[in-house]
């Protein structure tokens, strides 16, 4: 009997032994995680604060670059050297893709600490599309057109007007991107009285469909884009705009062929205009 006490009493000591060394475990475990995602944080916050510093402070050179060069084009000879023009739209285009880089930064920075609102308000559709198709005219390159046709009754609708507008701009601006010269860049609208839809058309070298499912992934590009300028965050942002505004993206593509892109609101509350 008395041995079998003390057995009883070894093994209690036994566990209580390990359940006190899994504690003391555990809670060195809960403060190396503890510490690391204060790290974490902190370094977030760094990264943050580094983004918006370093894309403002960018802007006053790079707006400068850009005055300068429209300086030299307006007092430059051309006769002197015709090289100068072209030399000068090369610098604009730099500042141009160098802006659009830093935009898009700003833009997944703003995305991935919470700090992009939806803001709804009332507005017509198409005289919105009206207004970026013409707009996107001046980025169009050797030929290229833009057709836009809305479809429906002319509608209001009730969406984020900025966000809706980034959206369209960011697939107009890809649409272009990635077509050859003299092609047609299609662009539809429609609203009926369960929301809206939008669909943008080309022509262009198309996505791979191995590609098809990180597409929206910030920082890829598709496998065929070659050395056409890209960051990779244009559809990233796209998606999560067009998932903030409750909205969805469906996309075909082939090779060569080109690719569509539709995105779809279909709880846009919509008015007779």
């Amino acid at each position: 009997m008395i041995a079998s006490l003390v057995g009883v009493e070894e093994q209690v000591h036994e566990r209580t032994t390990s359940l006190q060394e899994t504690v003391q475990i555990l809670q060195r475990t809960k403060e190396e995680l503890s510490l690391s995602l204060q790290k974490e944080k902190e370094l977030g916050k760094l990264k943050s604060r580094f983004v918006s510093i370093a894309s403002h402070e960018f802007r006053t050179p790079l707006s400068t670059i850009q005055l300068s060069a429209a300086l030299i084009e307006r007092y430059a000879i051309p006769s002197e050297n015709e090289n100068i023009g072209k030399h000068v739209l090369k610098i604009k285009d730099a500042v141009l893709n160098i802006t659009a880089i830093l935009n898009d930064f700003l833009s997944l920075e703003k995305l991935n600490a919470g700090k992009v609102l939806v803001e709804p308000s009332l507005f017509n559709l198409m005289e919105m599309a009206e207004e970026i198709a013409e707009e996107m005219q001046v980025t169009l390159k050797g030929g290229q057109k833009i057709i836009f046709k809305h479809c429906g009754e002319n509608k209001m609708i009730r969406l984020d007007q900025n966000l809706l507008k980034n959206c369209i701009i960011i697939l107009i601006d890809n649409a272009i991107k990635y077509s050859g010269e003299k092609t047609l860049i299609q662009f539809y609208t429609k609203t009926t009285e369960k929301g809206c839809t939008v669909r943008i058309c080309d022509n262009g070298i198309g996505i791979p469909d191995i590609d098809h499912k990180h597409l929206f992934e910030a920082f890829f590009r598709a496998h065929n884009t070659g050395k056409i300028s890209g960051n990779g965050l244009g559809l990233s942002i796209l998606s999560r705009y067009t998932g903030l505004m409750k909205g969805t993206i469906n996309f075909k593509s082939r090779i060569n062929k080109g690719t569509l892109f539709t995105l779809t609101f279909p709880q846009a509350c919509v008015k007779q205009s």
